[in-house]
Protein backbone atom coordinates (compact mmCIF):
# COMPACT_ATOMS: atom_id res chain seq x y z
CA UNK A 1 0.00 0.00 0.00
CA UNK A 2 3.10 2.44 0.93
CA UNK A 3 4.50 1.92 -2.61
CA UNK A 4 0.94 2.22 -4.56
CA UNK A 5 0.02 5.19 -2.57
CA UNK A 6 2.50 8.10 -4.19
CA UNK A 7 0.63 6.40 -7.58
CA UNK A 8 -2.84 5.77 -7.39
CA UNK A 9 -5.52 7.40 -5.28
CA UNK A 10 -7.28 5.19 -2.76
CA UNK A 11 -10.83 5.61 -2.15
CA UNK A 12 -12.46 5.55 1.19
CA UNK A 13 -15.73 6.27 2.42
CA UNK A 14 -16.78 6.64 5.82
CA UNK A 15 -19.30 4.17 7.38
CA UNK A 16 -22.56 5.93 8.24
CA UNK A 17 -23.70 2.30 9.85
CA UNK A 18 -25.17 3.13 13.65
CA UNK A 19 -23.16 -0.03 14.91
CA UNK A 20 -19.81 1.58 12.94
CA UNK A 21 -19.92 4.92 14.88
CA UNK A 22 -18.04 4.52 18.13
CA UNK A 23 -21.19 6.41 20.51
CA UNK A 24 -20.55 6.18 24.36
CA UNK A 25 -22.62 7.46 27.37
CA UNK A 26 -20.75 9.78 29.11
CA UNK A 27 -21.87 12.59 32.26
CA UNK A 28 -22.01 14.91 29.42
CA UNK A 29 -24.80 12.73 27.32
CA UNK A 30 -24.28 11.03 24.81
CA UNK A 31 -21.11 11.52 21.96
CA UNK A 32 -18.49 9.59 20.02
CA UNK A 33 -15.89 7.48 21.56
CA UNK A 34 -12.04 8.63 20.55
CA UNK A 35 -10.62 5.15 19.61
CA UNK A 36 -7.19 5.89 19.53
CA UNK A 37 -4.39 9.16 19.41
CA UNK A 38 -1.33 8.75 17.50
CA UNK A 39 1.99 11.37 19.38
CA UNK A 40 5.35 11.81 17.65
CA UNK A 41 6.94 13.95 20.76
CA UNK A 42 10.52 16.02 20.46
CA UNK A 43 12.11 15.47 23.84
CA UNK A 44 11.88 18.54 26.28
CA UNK A 45 14.43 21.29 26.81
CA UNK A 46 18.26 19.77 27.36
CA UNK A 47 21.29 21.32 28.78
CA UNK A 48 23.85 21.91 26.07
CA UNK A 49 25.47 18.40 24.62
CA UNK A 50 29.32 18.00 24.78
CA UNK A 51 31.75 16.26 23.25
CA UNK A 52 36.07 14.93 23.45
CA UNK A 53 37.29 12.95 20.56
CA UNK A 54 40.53 10.94 20.89
CA UNK A 55 42.54 8.54 19.03
CA UNK A 56 43.52 5.58 21.16
CA UNK A 57 45.93 2.13 19.66
CA UNK A 58 46.56 0.52 23.02
CA UNK A 59 45.47 -3.09 23.19
CA UNK A 60 43.02 -2.90 25.92
CA UNK A 61 40.96 -0.80 23.69
CA UNK A 62 41.19 -3.20 21.47
CA UNK A 63 40.69 -5.94 23.24
CA UNK A 64 37.01 -3.82 24.56
CA UNK A 65 36.21 -3.30 21.18
CA UNK A 66 36.39 -7.21 20.24
CA UNK A 67 34.85 -7.85 23.23
CA UNK A 68 31.41 -6.57 22.14
CA UNK A 69 31.44 -7.58 19.10
CA UNK A 70 32.81 -4.08 17.29
CA UNK A 71 34.60 -5.78 14.45
CA UNK A 72 31.35 -6.92 13.01
CA UNK A 73 30.49 -3.46 11.81
CA UNK A 74 33.48 -1.19 12.52
CA UNK A 75 31.34 0.72 15.09
CA UNK A 76 30.66 -0.24 18.57
CA UNK A 77 28.59 1.97 21.55
CA UNK A 78 28.78 1.99 24.98
CA UNK A 79 26.30 3.10 27.51
CA UNK A 80 25.11 0.69 29.57
CA UNK A 81 26.88 0.76 32.98
CA UNK A 82 29.39 -2.27 33.02
CA UNK A 83 30.42 -1.11 29.45
CA UNK A 84 30.89 2.36 30.60
CA UNK A 85 32.54 0.76 33.83
CA UNK A 86 34.96 -0.89 31.91
CA UNK A 87 36.21 1.71 29.79
CA UNK A 88 36.95 3.89 33.49
CA UNK A 89 38.61 0.80 34.59
CA UNK A 90 40.88 0.82 31.63
CA UNK A 91 41.36 4.87 31.71
CA UNK A 92 42.49 4.53 35.80
CA UNK A 93 44.73 1.86 34.73
CA UNK A 94 46.66 3.96 31.87
CA UNK A 95 46.47 6.91 34.08
CA UNK A 96 48.35 5.14 36.72
CA UNK A 97 50.73 3.14 34.76
CA UNK A 98 51.96 7.12 33.46
CA UNK A 99 52.41 8.35 36.53
CA UNK A 100 54.59 5.56 37.95
CA UNK A 101 56.41 6.17 34.35
CA UNK A 102 55.81 2.82 33.25
CA UNK A 103 53.80 3.57 30.36
CA UNK A 104 56.32 3.94 27.68
CA UNK A 105 54.27 1.96 25.18
CA UNK A 106 51.08 4.24 25.65
CA UNK A 107 50.51 6.78 23.15
CA UNK A 108 47.10 7.93 24.40
CA UNK A 109 47.56 12.01 25.72
CA UNK A 110 47.31 12.21 29.47
CA UNK A 111 45.04 15.47 29.05
CA UNK A 112 42.53 13.04 26.89
CA UNK A 113 42.80 10.43 29.24
CA UNK A 114 42.34 12.70 32.22
CA UNK A 115 39.29 14.33 30.57
CA UNK A 116 38.06 10.81 29.72
CA UNK A 117 38.16 9.11 33.46
CA UNK A 118 36.73 13.06 34.80
CA UNK A 119 33.52 12.68 32.99
CA UNK A 120 33.13 9.10 33.77
CA UNK A 121 33.88 9.84 36.98
CA UNK A 122 31.06 12.05 37.02
CA UNK A 123 27.60 11.61 39.76
CA UNK A 124 29.39 9.15 41.28
CA UNK A 125 27.88 6.40 39.30
CA UNK A 126 26.37 4.89 35.91
CA UNK A 127 22.92 5.31 35.74
CA UNK A 128 23.14 4.40 31.31
CA UNK A 129 21.20 7.41 30.25
CA UNK A 130 23.26 10.44 30.73
CA UNK A 131 26.99 9.37 28.87
CA UNK A 132 28.02 7.04 25.91
CA UNK A 133 31.64 6.45 24.72
CA UNK A 134 31.47 5.30 20.32
CA UNK A 135 34.79 3.66 19.37
CA UNK A 136 35.26 3.59 15.27
CA UNK A 137 37.82 1.27 14.05
CA UNK A 138 40.20 2.64 11.35
CA UNK A 139 42.49 -0.09 9.75
CA UNK A 140 45.10 2.51 8.73
CA UNK A 141 45.04 5.09 11.71
CA UNK A 142 42.76 7.76 12.27
CA UNK A 143 44.74 10.51 10.81
CA UNK A 144 45.62 8.94 7.42
CA UNK A 145 41.67 8.09 7.03
CA UNK A 146 40.28 11.72 7.66
CA UNK A 147 43.47 13.25 5.23
CA UNK A 148 43.36 10.72 2.94
CA UNK A 149 46.67 9.35 2.75
CA UNK A 150 47.59 5.78 1.04
CA UNK A 151 48.34 2.91 3.36
CA UNK A 152 49.95 1.24 0.71
CA UNK A 153 52.75 4.24 0.70
CA UNK A 154 53.27 3.97 4.31
CA UNK A 155 52.86 0.67 6.61
CA UNK A 156 50.48 2.42 9.46
CA UNK A 157 48.87 0.84 12.48
CA UNK A 158 45.31 0.24 13.46
CA UNK A 159 43.42 2.94 15.68
CA UNK A 160 40.18 3.59 17.17
CA UNK A 161 38.89 6.89 17.56
CA UNK A 162 36.87 7.13 20.78
CA UNK A 163 34.11 9.70 21.15
CA UNK A 164 32.77 10.39 24.56
CA UNK A 165 29.70 11.95 24.45
CA UNK A 166 27.97 13.73 27.55
CA UNK A 167 25.77 16.47 28.88
CA UNK A 168 22.32 16.90 26.42
CA UNK A 169 20.00 16.23 29.59
CA UNK A 170 16.30 16.52 30.23
CA UNK A 171 16.76 20.10 32.28
CA UNK A 172 13.58 20.76 35.12
CA UNK A 173 11.96 22.98 32.83
CA UNK A 174 11.62 20.55 30.24
CA UNK A 175 10.73 17.99 32.66
CA UNK A 176 7.43 20.67 33.36
CA UNK A 177 7.16 20.76 29.43
CA UNK A 178 6.76 17.02 29.05
CA UNK A 179 4.32 16.84 32.23
CA UNK A 180 2.40 19.21 31.07
CA UNK A 181 1.85 18.02 27.51
CA UNK A 182 0.98 14.59 29.03
CA UNK A 183 -1.90 16.61 31.54
CA UNK A 184 -3.12 18.12 27.74
CA UNK A 185 -3.16 14.88 26.06
CA UNK A 186 -5.06 13.10 29.32
CA UNK A 187 -7.88 15.71 28.63
CA UNK A 188 -8.30 15.22 25.00
CA UNK A 189 -10.74 12.14 25.86
CA UNK A 190 -14.51 12.68 26.75
CA UNK A 191 -15.05 14.21 29.98
CA UNK A 192 -11.62 15.70 30.23
CA UNK A 193 -11.34 18.53 32.47
CA UNK A 194 -8.49 21.02 33.34
CA UNK A 195 -7.18 23.98 31.79
CA UNK A 196 -7.47 22.47 28.36
CA UNK A 197 -10.49 20.26 28.24
CA UNK A 198 -14.22 21.56 27.29
CA UNK A 199 -15.95 18.91 29.52
CA UNK A 200 -16.10 17.51 32.92
CA UNK A 201 -15.57 14.60 34.25
CA UNK A 202 -12.65 12.55 34.50
CA UNK A 203 -10.99 11.86 30.75
CA UNK A 204 -9.00 9.09 30.20
CA UNK A 205 -7.93 8.49 33.77
CA UNK A 206 -11.77 6.64 34.09
CA UNK A 207 -9.97 4.31 31.50
CA UNK A 208 -6.93 3.89 33.82
CA UNK A 209 -7.14 1.03 35.29
CA UNK A 210 -8.69 -1.61 32.68
CA UNK A 211 -6.91 0.61 29.55
CA UNK A 212 -3.41 0.99 30.52
CA UNK A 213 -2.43 -2.29 28.48
CA UNK A 214 -3.38 -0.64 25.92
CA UNK A 215 -0.71 2.54 26.00
CA UNK A 216 2.10 1.80 24.69
CA UNK A 217 5.01 4.62 24.42
CA UNK A 218 8.71 4.01 22.51
CA UNK A 219 11.98 6.08 22.75
CA UNK A 220 15.04 6.18 21.66
CA UNK A 221 17.91 5.34 23.59
CA UNK A 222 19.09 9.01 24.18
CA UNK A 223 18.52 9.88 27.66
CA UNK A 224 16.91 12.93 27.58
CA UNK A 225 13.95 11.30 25.34
CA UNK A 226 13.60 8.54 28.06
CA UNK A 227 13.26 11.14 30.85
CA UNK A 228 10.75 13.13 28.39
CA UNK A 229 8.38 10.00 27.57
CA UNK A 230 8.20 9.33 31.26
CA UNK A 231 7.81 12.47 32.58
CA UNK A 232 4.97 12.55 30.07
CA UNK A 233 3.49 9.19 30.98
CA UNK A 234 3.67 10.91 34.57
CA UNK A 235 0.95 13.84 33.44
CA UNK A 236 -1.10 11.68 30.87
CA UNK A 237 -1.68 9.11 34.05
CA UNK A 238 -1.58 11.02 36.78
CA UNK A 239 1.54 8.92 38.81
CA UNK A 240 3.08 10.30 41.96
CA UNK A 241 6.87 9.60 42.59
CA UNK A 242 10.21 9.76 40.62
CA UNK A 243 10.39 9.07 36.71
CA UNK A 244 12.83 6.68 36.81
CA UNK A 245 10.33 4.00 37.77
CA UNK A 246 7.53 4.71 35.18
CA UNK A 247 10.78 4.83 32.88
CA UNK A 248 11.35 1.02 33.92
CA UNK A 249 7.69 0.09 34.10
CA UNK A 250 6.20 1.87 31.14
CA UNK A 251 8.55 3.41 28.46
CA UNK A 252 9.96 0.64 25.45
CA UNK A 253 13.72 1.59 24.44
CA UNK A 254 14.90 -1.37 23.56
CA UNK A 255 16.11 -2.16 20.00
CA UNK A 256 13.87 1.22 18.94
CA UNK A 257 16.31 1.59 16.18
CA UNK A 258 14.30 2.65 13.05
CA UNK A 259 11.67 4.16 14.89
CA UNK A 260 11.71 6.95 12.09
CA UNK A 261 12.98 7.04 8.43
CA UNK A 262 16.46 7.50 8.13
CA UNK A 263 19.05 7.70 5.95
CA UNK A 264 22.21 7.75 8.14
CA UNK A 265 25.01 5.57 6.40
CA UNK A 266 24.22 7.55 3.14
CA UNK A 267 24.62 10.99 4.68
CA UNK A 268 27.69 9.85 6.93
CA UNK A 269 29.46 8.98 4.26
CA UNK A 270 28.60 12.23 2.44
CA UNK A 271 29.74 13.89 5.05
CA UNK A 272 33.28 12.07 5.31
CA UNK A 273 34.01 12.76 1.19
CA UNK A 274 32.98 16.56 1.89
CA UNK A 275 35.45 16.79 5.43
CA UNK A 276 38.14 15.23 3.07
CA UNK A 277 37.85 17.62 0.08
CA UNK A 278 37.68 20.82 2.04
CA UNK A 279 40.99 19.37 4.38
CA UNK A 280 42.59 18.52 0.81
CA UNK A 281 41.35 21.99 -0.78
CA UNK A 282 42.87 24.18 2.09
CA UNK A 283 46.09 22.46 2.46
CA UNK A 284 46.18 23.97 -1.13
CA UNK A 285 46.04 27.33 0.19
CA UNK A 286 43.70 28.24 -2.90
CA UNK A 287 42.38 31.77 -3.34
CA UNK A 288 38.56 31.69 -3.06
CA UNK A 289 38.00 31.14 0.60
CA UNK A 290 36.04 28.52 2.51
CA UNK A 291 32.54 29.19 1.64
CA UNK A 292 33.34 28.46 -1.83
CA UNK A 293 35.05 25.08 -1.11
CA UNK A 294 32.05 24.41 1.29
CA UNK A 295 29.72 24.72 -1.53
CA UNK A 296 31.87 22.95 -4.46
CA UNK A 297 32.22 19.69 -1.65
CA UNK A 298 28.52 19.97 -1.13
CA UNK A 299 27.94 20.23 -5.25
CA UNK A 300 30.23 17.64 -6.07
CA UNK A 301 28.80 14.55 -2.79
CA UNK A 302 25.12 15.72 -4.58
CA UNK A 303 26.14 14.65 -7.74
CA UNK A 304 27.61 11.45 -6.69
CA UNK A 305 24.77 10.42 -4.64
CA UNK A 306 23.01 11.24 -7.58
Amino acid sequence: MRELAPQFQIPWSIPTEAEDIPIVPTTSGTMMELRCVIAIIRHGDRTPKQKMKMEVKHPRFFALFEKHGGYKTGKLKLKRPEQLQEVLDITRLLLAELEKELGGEIEEKTGKLEQLKSVLEMYGHFSGINRKVQLTYYPHGVKASNEGQDPQRETLAPSLLLVLKWGGELTPAGRVQAEELGRAFCCMYPGGQGDYAGFPGCGLLRLHSTFRHDLKIYASDEGRVQMTAAAFAKGLLALEGELTPILVQMVKSANMNGLLDSDGDSLSSCQHRVKARLHHILQQDAPFGPCSFISQSIAHCQTQKS
